[in-house]
């Protein structure tokens, strides 16, 4: 994704952000605030005193006439739903990976990264479009054997580390409906170039992202009372 200079961290980039300091142990900053489009989402330095450095950028395939359909039904008071039906594709999760990483939205976001200097760069994806969540979904959901759906290894673009493809969000209320406090459960699959594919589920407080996009849905709750992560700071190495 793309910050202006001096922007905070969008809804997607923190939920991407806060899943990947539960899994990978880190603290992420905004390595593109005040820096200019042409610099990653995200920048951190591992907490082992080897001063390895990791970036990720945070994007999805081009949706800007479904965001425009959605704020339209939104203006009208209408539900927000797709329909339609997708090729299921079976036993093909690793070729309809490698074609996504192989579209050019994509290899814009990857050229991005490598043009970076770190020690590791990683691509997160999450998808807008039904088709693109379905194929998230079943990479990193469960049958009801508790397993995953067999997909085969990934060949990463020379430089880059791993590749997050975000899956089904479930929002457990710890609090009864009308009042606030609601947790995210994320399922996550990540391919790391050298260990393969790993799941991952995380926890996070819907208080401590940013609001949804206004014109797409309305915020439910009261103002001052989110309080996201401060992340203009740089990373310690600069």
């Amino acid at each position: 994704m793309s910050n202006a200079a001096g922007a905070k961290a969008t809804r997607e980039e923190e939920i991407a952000f806060r899943a990947m300091e539960q899994v990978l142990g880190i603290d992420i900053k905004l390595a593109d605030a005040g820096a200019g489009n042409n610099m990653p989402d995200g920048a951190w330095v591992y907490p082992d005193g080897q001063e390895r450095r990791g970036i990720v950028e945070v994007t999805s395939p081009p949706a800007a006439h479904l965001m425009r359909r959605w704020a339209r039904a939104r203006k009208a008071g209408l539900p927000l739903t797709e329909s339609g039906s997708i090729p299921l594709r079976l036993n093909e999760l690793a070729q309809v990976c490698d074609e996504i990483l192989a579209a050019d939205w994509a290899r814009d976001n990857i050229d991005k990264l490598l043009a970076q200097p770190a020690d590791e760069r990683h691509l997160f994806l999450f998808g807008r479009r039904h088709a693109e969540e379905h194929y998230f979904f079943r990479l990193s959901d469960l049958d009801d054997d508790g397993k995953p759906e067999p997909v085969d290894d990934l060949v990463l673009p020379q430089g880059i580390s791993d590749v997050w493809f975000r899956g089904r969000a479930r929002l457990d209320r710890d609090q009864p409906p009308d009042q606030l406090g609601d947790t995210i459960e994320l399922r996550l699959a990540r391919f790391h170039a050298e260990s393969g594919w790993h799941r991952h589920v995380v926890q996070i407080e819907d208080r401590h992202l940013p609001a949804p996009n206004r014109h797409i849905t309305a915020d439910r709750v009261p103002a001052g009372w989110r309080q996201p992560k401060d992340r203009s700071a740089k990373p310690a190495d600069g």
